[in-house]
């Protein structure tokens, strides 16, 4: 039971906001080894357990006011609570139900805002800082996304592609609609109106504006320019409304 009650105080904060930091769209350029993650989880233990024990002890001296304001009246405030200042006074504490409780809520809560100030801010101004000391050393800069696949696939607009395996002529075009994340297992990906779009391009020549390369599977996909193709889309409805080309 220790060792559960460890697990939650030491290592449950920072595995969770590198949860939500991945959620909210900085995944790693590759797959973290168990060394790596320990350390990325410590990194980020450490400024969660601050907010989360300095606004405990907020609480815990205001649970000594009612010698002050004999009038305060809040029973969870009027219990003594005892102060934390070392990782002792913070095991002796795990040993209460209710404080495990106070301490996963506000895990949660911390966690999310922490890794949403990281993922919408602080990440942003590490990369200027990194670039710039790239561009000192005449080393190209980073994008912003920390993978090809993120910074192709999910800039959350629509794009119409083609699809195909490198030096095959069969393809499949359609309208991009789901993709998966960087590192999920099994790359899948949905196209709408496959048929139609295999009909427009059939007819009009519309510019590949990008084109992605799995150098493993040598699975390529042509991305379209988008205004373009919807031009296309249109002269096509114009000639064929009713869809039928023949």
């Amino acid at each position: 039971m220790q060792e559960i009650i460890a697990l939650i105080i030491f290592t449950v904060p920072g595995f969770v906001t590198y949860f939500w930091i991945n959620l909210f769209g900085i995944t790693p350029s590759s797959k973290k080894n168990n060394g790596e993650m320990a350390v990325i989880i410590i990194l980020l233990w450490i400024p969660i357990i601050c907010i989360i024990l300095a606004i405990y002890n907020i609480l815990a001296l205001a649970s000594h006011w009612e010698v002050l304001h004999p009038s305060f009246d809040i029973p969870i405030l009027k219990k003594e609570w005892s102060y934390v200042d070392n990782l002792a006074d913070l095991m002796t504490l795990s040993g209460n139900i209710w404080f495990i409780l106070f301490y996963t809520l506000l895990t949660v809560v911390v966690s999310f805002c922490l890794a949403r100030f990281i993922s919408k801010y602080l990440y942003k101004k590490l990369i200027v800082q990194v670039n710039k000391v790239r561009t000192n050393n005449k080393i190209a800069s980073l994008g912003a996304h920390s993978t090809v696949w993120d910074s192709m696939f999910l800039n959350n607009q629509g794009q119409v592609v083609e699809l195909k395996r490198e030096g095959q002529e069969k393809s499949i075009k359609g309208c991009l609609i789901r993709v998966p994340r960087a590192h999920e297992i099994g790359h899948a990906i949905v196209l709408e109106a496959a048929e139609h779009w295999a009909n427009v391009m059939e007819y009009y020549d519309v510019e590949i504006e990008q084109t992605y390369v799995d150098l493993d599977t040598g699975v390529m996909i042509n991305v379209y320019n988008l205004n373009g193709a919807l031009e296309a889309q249109k002269m096509f409805n114009e000639r064929f409304p009713d869809g039928i080309t023949s």
